[in-house]
């Protein structure tokens, strides 16, 4: 996705600015901003290999959603590695880490402050990154012992390396997708369908589509990376057993036979308005209640589902297609 240079987030615009020229940026809105600049220049590495931002809750309130800055600021950084703290909110995405935003959500959770979060997954991720260990940082690889005017820095090579191994709680020989393969099906096709809408020339509705879309995908993966870090087995299953017709549904439903075709030839459908406003709908509510569930996760509570689609399940056409989505993805 390109980096969207908007007036509509001064606090993007000038994070994506401020980690041009360097690797640190905390937005002058964050309460002690100075204080965790420094701390942060004591582990971040040198290398050019990590970013970190750090932004106030507001930076996210108008974006359309939960990894949007996330997203905008890897497009737009030369660094690999992106960590960025929105509020209370911590994410990370990386070109060389492919557990890098779990690592986030799991010092999230751990409790603690903001700094000794950011901290955390700063080390942890430096110590995985494998452009990091030549860093000049003296934190992110192994520290080589120098020797000046005849005094051995042992020591501090000593205290970083033992930092490193307490801090380093894992070396993943293969990464594993906490989305579901049924799962991660569906949020593929959700992402091939909404360039379909997006391509749709001078239609609002099949942009909102494609926005729609796309904060949906966003969301079914945001959930279940936070219920495989934060939550118990079963409710990543319960949330699996839930997703899993709604989404194949959705899909069915916004699928170029069937919306896309309503949007740009209703006149060969019968009541075209109406279906048209059935799927968005439930887009829609789909969208909501997963969010829902995700703030659920993350107040620790169990996930309540409360979104049927009774309207699209009573179209014989979505059923037929949905159907022959299950049995082309080998369901």
């Amino acid at each position: 996705m390109p980096y969207l240079s908007s007036s509509n987030n001064p606090w993007l615009e000038d994070a994506v600015a401020g980690i041009s020229g360097q690797n640190i940026y905390v937005d002058p809105d964050v309460s002690g901003g100075q204080a965790l600049t420094d701390a942060l220049a004591g582990v971040v590495p040198g290398d050019g290999s990590i970013a970190v931002v750090v932004l106030p809750g507001d930076a996210a309130r108008d974006t359309p959603y939960n990894t949007y800055i996330l997203e905008q600021l890897t497009a737009g950084a030369s660094q690999q590695t992106v960590i960025v703290a929105i509020g209370d909110d911590l994410q990370a995405a990386s070109e060389t880490i492919d557990d890098a935003l779990r690592i986030a959500n799991e010092n999230e959770s751990s409790g603690g402050s903001l700094q000794d979060q950011l901290l955390e997954t700063v080390t942890e991720i430096s110590a995985e990154t494998p452009t990091s260990s030549g860093s000049d940082s003296g934190v992110a690889g192994p520290v080589i012992p120098l020797v000046i005017g005849g005094v051995v820095l042992v020591a501090a090579a000593v205290t970083a390396a033992g930092l490193i191994a307490r801090r380093r709680r894992r070396t993943p020989a293969v990464s594993i997708d906490p989305v579901p393969a049924g799962i991660r099906l569906r949020v593929n096709r959700l992402r091939e369908l909404r360039a379909d809408y997006a391509a749709v020339p001078g239609s609002p509705v099949a942009a909102e589509t494609a926005a729609g879309i796309d904060a949906l995908a966003s969301h079914v993966e945001q959930l279940f990376i936070r219920l495989d870090a934060k939550a118990g087995e079963d409710q990543s299953v319960l949330a699996e057993a839930e997703y899993s017709d709604k989404l194949a549904r959705l899909v069915a439903a916004l699928d170029r036979d069937y919306l896309l075709d309503l949007l740009t030839r209703p006149d060969l459908w019968d009541a075209p308005d109406e279906r048209i406003a059935e799927v968005r709908e439930a887009l829609s509510s789909v969208t909501t209640q997963i969010v829902d569930n995700i703030k659920q996760v993350n107040a620790r509570k169990g996930l309540l589902f409360q979104v049927s689609l009774d309207s699209l399940i009573g179209r014989s056409e979505l059923r037929d297609w949905e159907r022959q989505f299950k049995q082309s993805s080998g369901e």
